[in-house]
């Protein structure tokens, strides 16, 4: 049988959620079904050479604009050049030049991927989005709470949105031994005895690292071996860093940067948090349960089609705020107070996430995409 060739459409390939999805997933697809291919809309991004590295081709067709006439004609070239099938588009400003270029008589089938909740930042977008999204063969959204995003702003039928849940590779996320543990933490310089809350997140105001810092003390007053790690960087890094400088807690917050070995650093910690605004489907929060931690996050986005609250996690409830809503300190402040208190509430929670993670593995996800693209090309049963 003939591959059927893809192309997933993303803006650039950064070191992001979304992007490090694509990058696990493309090089698990069945090689005698599928010739899967990126195409960039901006630049390449340094996930580029790690795909062509696994052999899949990156392509960039620089838009000018999100309807700019040479550049979707370029695309479209490209599209005919590789015999493309179907074009699997992630986010609006990728999900809009494949659909229009489907309209316009393209051969190729056309996927929109939803990653978040309200994501147009105009009326505008909102109303283009909703008459291409009708005309797709297919909508995704990474949990039921961005699918019921959709369908509400984008006044679609219910069929037009299917949930394609993110999932994660669960032996490079895994929990450690006791050996393993204490010679992650020698390598990362923490004390055996320390007690490691961590936020593995960009440092960008939605996840709210300014909440930990300002509610860091009321814990720490009574846990002085408890230390907050940020791993992860952003265009906030600068003024979190000062923020916590100006802290009596300083020594207790630790900045690392962008890292490389996130696996790493949440399998040496003992537990994980993510107080954020607004998510779709967190891959923080997967990976921190696949690696048997457990997980203080706001009950926001899908956070709750994966935490079930105080049995495999903890889901902080949100309250308004002139800034918009953030989680409630008395809660945050409570949570993690119990569980730095209780070793055998850690241990018994961070179980029950992992075996929660292992129904979301990526290995579930790739057969998912594949029988969604078989059946999407009438091919279902790999026929």
């Amino acid at each position: 049988m003939k591959r059927i060739r893809v192309l997933r459409l993303i803006t650039w390939l950064p070191k992001g959620g979304i992007e490090r999805k694509i990058a696990a997933v493309l090089p698990r697809l069945n090689k005698d079904l599928f010739e899967p291919h990126v195409c960039c809309i901006r630049e390449r991004g340094p996930l580029a050479e790690e795909l062509e590295a696994k052999g899949i081709p990156v392509h960039v067709v620089p838009f000018r604009s999100r309807l700019h006439p040479w550049s979707l004609w370029q695309l479209s070239k490209l599209t005919r050049r590789l015999g493309i099938e179907l074009i699997h588009a992630h986010m609006y400003r990728a999900n809009t030049p494949a659909s229009v270029l489907s309209l316009l008589g393209s051969p190729f089938k056309v996927i929109g991927h939803y990653h978040n909740v309200g994501t147009w930042e105009t009326w505008r977008q909102q109303q283009l989005d909703a008459y291409l999204a009708r005309r797709r063969a297919m909508n995704l959204a990474v949990s039921e709470a961005v699918r019921r995003d959709v369908l509400g702003h984008l006044h679609l039928p219910p069929e037009k949105v299917h949930t394609l849940y993110n999932g994660v590779d669960t032996r490079e996320y895994c929990p450690p031994s006791a050996s393993e543990r204490e010679a992650l933490r020698y390598a990362l310089g923490w004390p055996c005895d320390a007690l490691v809350v961590v936020m593995a997140a960009r440092l960008v105001p939605q996840k709210n690292h300014r909440f930990v810092i300002e509610n860091a003390r009321d814990i720490i007053r009574d846990f002085p071996n408890l230390y907050f790690v940020f791993a992860g960087s952003g265009p906030l890094e600068h003024e979190l860093k000062e923020l916590a400088a100006r802290s009596e807690m300083a020594e207790h917050i630790v900045f690392l940067g962008h890292r490389e070995d996130v696996p790493q650093i949440l399998a040496a910690s003992d537990i994980s948090i993510l107080p954020s605004s607004r998510e779709g489907f967190s891959n923080t929060v997967l990976e921190s349960m696949a690696c048997g931690l457990p997980t203080v996050a706001s009950d926001v986005g899908g956070n709750r089609e994966i935490i079930e609250h105080t049995l495999n996690g903890f889901l902080l409830e949100m309250e308004e705020n002139p800034a918009g809503p953030t989680p409630k300190a008395a809660q945050f402040v409570r949570f993690i107070r119990r569980l730095a208190a209780e070793p055998a509430l850690r241990a018994q929670i961070g179980a029950a996430a992992r075996q929660t993670a292992l129904r979301f593995s990526l290995d579930v996800m790739v057969e998912q995409t594949e029988k969604l693209y078989l059946e999407l090309l009438g091919r279902g049963g790999g026929a």
